[in-house]
């Protein structure tokens, strides 16, 4: 339980700010044994690939699965919004990001407060809000990153800033096991197996945004090098994927250095989340939010996993433009 017997901080922070987060992910961030396994590497790791289930899907904008992340969280409050709103003057196309809708808060500014529509829509506001900012409720690194996207997945996001990458409509059959990393560890210490080789996808300035391994382990699993966003969920930078592209008829320009090619973004079929790879989080705090899944990659002699950051990946998918 990162150190301490008491309770992960994000568990804390949604619990005493919010509403409960769902008995799987308190399993999960409060590292219980059952995720601590060969397969699964850590609790925390195991969150993110429950966090996945939600990043890879379409957002549905009246659906209330998304709320799945709770414990018990009561839509009734959202339905009876959507299904009454109409009648109060309000054309509302969805339960998501209210607390940012002006309609919204024209009418809340003008309404009675005894009126009881008047007080649910007040109260989601209010509860969207406060999630809105949950990520302040918490200190470490990895918290953060947590909290962001469970944000997310509620209020997902419309970013013109960052790269949208398409998503997949099935995942493909590329793993994730908490020895993922071990090539990439080794391309970022430019240690390849002789036969491998590695892919950079770039965007439309020609700058490296995910970089991907063929050859070495699974094949088309790649991690980003720069913040992204899926289906309006944002995803930092040192996350794995899978990815699906026609190897026929792409186009792409060889490396400069090694074996591989480069390749448009525009190109790819699209991408499916897997996981938080270990390079997420800082060398500092890695091992403090892996825990089993860290020491799993030390005792099976990963090539350097404390110290490797990922800028150094970075510099070989630049070297090959």
């Amino acid at each position: 339980m990162n150190g301490s017997s008491s309770e992960h901080e994000v568990l804390n922070c949604f619990q005493t700010q919010l509403t409960p987060l769902s008995d799987n992910l308190t399993e999960m961030l409060n590292e219980h044994f059952s995720h601590q396994t060969e397969r699964r590497g850590c609790g925390f790791t195991q969150a993110t690939r429950v966090i996945a289930e939600f990043i890879n899907l379409a957002a549905d904008e009246t659906d209330f699965k998304d709320f799945k992340i709770f414990s018990n969280y009561d839509t009734k409050r959202l339905r009876t919004i959507l299904s009454t709103a109409k009648s109060y003057g309000l054309e509302l196309k969805t339960w998501r990001n209210l607390d940012l809708n002006h309609e919204v808060q024209l009418f809340l500014a003008q309404k009675s407060q005894n009126n009881l529509f008047y007080n649910t829509l007040a109260a989601e506001v209010q509860s969207q809000s406060q999630l809105r900012s949950i990520a302040q409720g918490v200190k470490l690194e990895e918290s953060k990153l947590i909290c962001d996207f469970l944000e997310d997945i509620i209020l997902r996001k419309h970013d013109s800033t960052l790269i949208e990458l398409k998503s997949l409509v099935e995942k493909p059959k590329v793993g994730s096991c908490p020895m993922a990393e071990n090539f990439f560890l080794k391309i970022a210490h430019r240690k390849f197996l002789r036969h491998g080789l590695i892919n950079i996808f770039v965007n439309d300035q020609n700058q490296p945004i995910l970089i991907e391994k063929v050859k070495m382990g699974d094949d088309h699993s790649c991690i980003n090098l720069v913040p992204l966003i899926m289906n309006g969920i944002r995803i930092p930078e040192g996350s794995l994927f899978s990815v699906r592209y026609n190897e026929d008829t792409i186009q792409k320009i060889a490396n400069k250095t090694y074996k591989g090619f480069v390749i448009p973004l525009s190109e790819v079929d699209g991408f499916w989340f897997l996981r938080l790879t270990t390079l997420a989080i800082s060398p500092e705090n890695r091992q403090r939010a892996f825990t089993s899944h860290f020491k799993q990659q030390i005792d099976n002699g990963l090539f350097s996993p404390g110290t490797t950051q990922l800028a150094q990946l970075k510099s070989v998918a630049l070297e090959q433009i």
